[in-house]
């Protein structure tokens, strides 16, 4: 809990704890930038406040903070200091938002009394104590209008003696003194004020005033204005911004229309009455309230002529003067509201049709519902979303109490999807129940979650029922078909799909959903549920529409999977697809970036359809998905994903009984332990080679046989690995396959590089390179470009080898595969770096981090690297190490550089994917630049060592330079 108090002598409270900031500077640093939360105060106008130098004033932070016992909470900016906390936690500021009676029991005395700065109180206590009194008034409009009067007078009088020139205050004396039926003291009060005014002010009477002279002349002494506003809620929490929201909207004059609008047990209803029980003074005549009932169980929607009769009885007109038909009583209420200074409240109503005619031509008129009125022509807007999780604890907290662990309650408010009417049901059923621990609530909640939000008559599964009662049969068959999506998201693609209608028939039936508040967007084109309407969505399906449903939506991932994939990897393996529904629309991809977009987009998803697959029986759709876009996971690196998807494929295929589908599994699952540096990764690829056989699936078989030579590689059994490449490609030209012909050639040419044949190796890629580009496969010109320019690299070639690289790296960035483009260019900064230009090579490295901040959509490069751990992305994170080692080193940080290496040789002994003799070269080089000569050596001797095995001689030559720098004598001091 943390409060600042000024409106007074300082209180500060922080952790719950009472702070106490010592008079003097802190104490004026501290009020400065309490008047500003959240917004950087200067660092010139702090020291004109508090006096002394600049240096004075960052003592005076640092001691602010420790007595704070918060560090976080002052933090130093550009410029200036920012206090890192809400508005709503300084009294300063809450006064403002609150309902006159609150705001005013804040107020314990002058504010900034004990603060010590003649600047701040000049600046501050004027504006303060002006809104003390604007407030003081309010509060006492609001008891005369509760027929307070009597009450009032000595409080009036006292207050009219403290400040004889409030006009207002003592328009209130008099008007109180009548109600009394005190006339004579009324025209008494009225007088003296006037006098005081034309003698010291030179002022007449101004029309506050006017107005309570006149009511004691004509004995208007009518009861208070008619109020039907429900009482205002005690526990209310949050909706700070929303409230601030309906309030600013209210203009000054003329008519002023703000719709509320928000899904079922969003708190509409809620918002605004706080909102109009704040705005009650500036209304003073009426406060009316309607509940048009759209949405209430058993009860019709109230008509607008019904509505009008209600509105119109409440403003006083006798029933013999309220006339029939609709548009006779509209205009009848636009003309008694004319000269009203009213608010009104229209509840629930359930479209535009029913409130037009119930507008008035002045006043203020809220309406709350759960459609978006897009039709009405109102002034403002506002939509509901959820609480955040800290308004949702609030609320929670305000019923409950402290039950629970703050890590308990935030479980439930998360489980309530942090809709008010769910966390008020939750909290006042623990509330009435003392035996409930929170992990009953919580296991409840996770057991039957729709069933245990319901208490009373109210209940949030009743709530949404009343929603989708209104809905139309094509807009039922839609949201119930979505509750079986199991994703985060989806597109109107999949609504199409899954209804089996046009995209553009399922964009307008979502645009219905959106308006009803039924379904999110997210982003545009972007659709989701609310997770609670979701629940109530798939309890809603029928039976026997749920396999169609669930087919439905297996085959858009499937085929968009497919389409996908053929796009961006031509030459991938094909088989007979598990369709049974060919969508009417489905996604087209004219480029491979699109494609990677349309997969990027939908990851979970397809992850989810996976899993619904499986456990639905689907077991075609379960092992084919995951081998459509497991191409997708290989170039985000997300090894662990891939190996999890690949085992659910697995165990659908031996569901199946069917060879293909189980040889394709294991071929699937083989290829992502390899690439997750797992041993399994070689018993998989056997058994999936033989079943290839079996079959007589002979470019499947070459397929495996191809990753068999990848593993063998790694192990340097350059014999058995060529013999998988060329036994594979035989079989690739056997059944004219161009696009594996030309990987069994990349691969072959890898070979004859790493055991130092040049020539062979350029001859394979260039033909490797021609077939790959006939055949537009744009992902691996840039492979197989890319490993053109090493060889080149490693023969001394540089001019070649750059290049070559520039068109690998354009091939990269036309092929949108951003990972494939940080990969390359990290290779790329790392030649600038073996060929002495350490200045281009930071440059490029420290590009390199950026791409992956950029792919991962990370902040920072730990964050990135612990994303890749997490996702056992090998190669990526020996690629960032390797150019944030560069970057240090360009930058003069070889400390820095040696940790990246160092971690760069830990994951290279699970992933051979980078030179070791290469690594330790490098750590010789920044150790020396460190000044540790010894280790220089050691590692020197330890690069020479290993690059002796190797037949890459730019790599020889680099190991033998870095142990010759070592070794030789230190240059003398000047």
């Amino acid at each position: 809990m943390r409060s600042f108090c000024l409106l007074g002598p300082l209180e500060v409270v922080v952790g719950g704890r009472r702070v106490l900031v010592p008079v003097g500077k802190r104490r004026i640093v501290l009020a400065a930038l309490l008047m500003r939360p959240g917004q950087v105060v200067g660092v010139d106008e702090l020291v004109e406040l508090a006096g002394g130098s600049r240096n004075a004033l960052q003592t005076a932070v640092g001691r602010l903070r420790e007595d704070l016992g918060a560090p976080g909470l002052v933090l130093t900016k550009p410029g200036g200091y920012l206090l890192d906390v809400r508005p709503e936690e300084v009294d300063v500021h809450r006064f403002e938002t609150l309902p006159p009676r609150e705001a005013l029991a804040l107020w314990r005395g002058r504010p900034f009394s004990d603060i010590g700065c003649d600047a701040l109180e000049r600046d501050h206590v004027p504006g303060l104590t002006e809104k003390y009194l604007a407030t003081l008034e309010a509060r006492i409009e609001e008891d005369l209008r509760c027929g307070r009067h009597e009450q009032l007078v000595a409080e009036l009088r006292a207050l009219t003696g403290r400040y004889p020139t409030r006009e207002r205050m003592w328009a209130q004396l008099v008007v109180a003194l009548h109600r009394c039926d005190r006339q004579t003291e009324a025209l008494q009060a009225y007088e003296d004020v006037r006098r005081r005014l034309a003698d010291e002010l030179g002022l007449d009477p101004g029309k506050d005033l006017q107005l309570a002279h006149r009511q004691v002349l004509t004995a208007d002494n009518r009861p208070r204005a008619r109020n039907d506003l429900p009482g205002d809620i005690a526990d209310f929490a949050g909706r700070a911004g929303d409230l601030e929201d309906v309030l600013a909207a209210v203009p000054s004059g003329g008519v002023a229309i703000t719709a509320i609008d928000g899904m079922a047990g969003i708190g509409k209803t809620t918002l605004a009455v706080r909102a109009a029980h704040r705005l009650a003074a500036r209304f003073p005549d009426a406060q009316l309230f309607v509940d048009l009932h759209s949405y209430t169980a058993g009860v019709e929607p109230r008509t607008p002529s019904d509505a009008l009769l209600e509105l119109l009885t409440a403003l006083g007109v006798p029933a013999q003067e309220i006339p029939d038909g609709v548009d006779a009583r509209a205009a009848r209420w636009r003309a008694e509201m004319a000269h009203r200074k009213a608010l009104v409240v229209l509840d629930n109503a359930g479209s535009a049709a029913q409130v037009r005619p119930l507008l008035p031509g002045a006043g203020l008129v809220l309406v709350t519902s759960r459609r978006r009125l897009v039709d009405l022509d109102v002034a403002h807007t506002v939509s509901l979303d959820v609480l955040s999780e800290e308004d949702a604890l609030g609320l929670l907290g305000n019923i409950v109490g402290d039950k629970g662990s703050v890590e308990e309650r935030r479980a439930i408010v998360r489980l309530c999807g942090y809709l008010p009417l769910a966390v008020r049901i939750v909290g006042a059923r623990w509330r009435t129940r003392p035996a409930w621990a929170a992990r009953d609530v919580i296991r409840r909640l996770t057991e039957q979650r729709l069933p245990e939000l319901a208490a009373g008559e109210r209940s949030v599964a009743g709530a949404f029922a009343l929603s989708y009662q209104q809905l139309t049969g094509e807009q039922r068959k839609l949201f119930r078909r979505l509750g079986l999506h199991t994703g985060e998201d989806w597109d109107v693609y999949l609504a199409a799909a899954v209804i089996g209608s046009t995209r553009a028939e399922a964009e307008r039936v979502l645009d219905e959903l959106l308006d009803v508040h039924l379904v999110q967007q997210k982003e545009n084109g972007r659709y989701r549920f609310h997770d609670l309407l979701a629940d109530h969505a798939k309890a809603s399906v029928e039976p026997e529409e749920r396999t169609e449903a669930i087919t439905r939506i297996l085959d858009h991932y499937l085929l968009g999977a497919e389409d996908s994939t053929r796009r961006i990897d031509p030459g991938r393996p094909r088989f007979p697809s598990a369709v049974t529904y060919e969508p009417v629309d489905r996604p087209v991809f004219a480029t491979t970036v699109e494609a990677l977009a349309w997969q990027e987009a939908e990851r979970l998803n397809l992850k989810a359809a996976v899993y619904l697959a499986a456990y639905e029986g689907h077991y075609r759709h379960a092992w084919q998905l995951p081998q459509r876009f497991a191409h997708h996971l290989l170039l985000h690196g997300s090894g662990r994903e891939r190996v999890e998807l690949q085992s659910v494929a697995l165990a659908a295929a031996r569901a199946l009984g069917d060879l293909k589908a189980r040889a394709e599994a294991l071929r699937g699952l083989g290829a992502a332990y390899m690439d997750d540096g797992d041993p399994k990764a070689e018993e998989h690829l056997r058994e999936a080679v033989g079943l290839m056989a079996q079959i007589g699936d002979l470019g499947g078989e070459a397929s495996v046989l191809g990753l068999l030579g990848m593993m063998a590689r790694e192990r340097r059994e350059y014999d058995k690995s060529m013999e998988h490449f060329e036994r594979g490609l035989v079989l690739m030209r056997q059944v004219d396959a161009p696009a594996g012909v030309a990987n069994a050639l990349h691969n072959i040419g890898i070979n004859h590089a790493e055991l130092g044949r040049p020539e062979q190796a350029l001859a394979h890629m260039r033909e490797a390179l021609a077939l790959v580009a006939d055949h537009g496969d744009i992902l691996e010109v840039a492979v197989t470009l890319h490993n053109i320019a090493h060889v080149h690299f490693d023969t001394f070639q540089d001019d070649e080898c750059l290049a070559c690289m520039e068109k690998s790296l354009d091939a990269y960035r036309e092929s949108g595969d951003r990972r494939g483009q940080a990969l390359a260019l990290g290779e790329f900064a790392y030649w600038r770096y073996e060929m002495g230009d350490l200045a281009a090579a930071g440059e490029l490295a420290r590009e390199v981090a950026s791409l992956c901040r950029g792919y991962t959509n990370l902040p920072d490069d730990q964050a990135v690297l612990a994303a890749m751990e997490r996702a056992r992305d090998h190669v990526g994170q020996i690629s960032l190490h390797l150019a944030l080692s560069i970057s240090a080193q360009a930058d003069g940080r070889p400390a820095a550089a040696i940790g990246h290496l160092r971690r760069c040789l830990e994951l290279v002994k699970v992933r051979r994917w980078w030179s070791e003799h290469r690594l330790l070269a490098q750590l010789s080089l920044a150790h020396l630049a460190s000044g540790d000569r010894e280790a220089a050596v050691r590692y020197g001797e330890a690069a020479v060592a290993a690059a002796g095995s190797s037949h890459q001689p730019r790599g020889i030559a680099f190991a033998q330079s870095a142990l010759a720098r070592a070794t030789a004598p230190a240059a003398p001091s000047p």
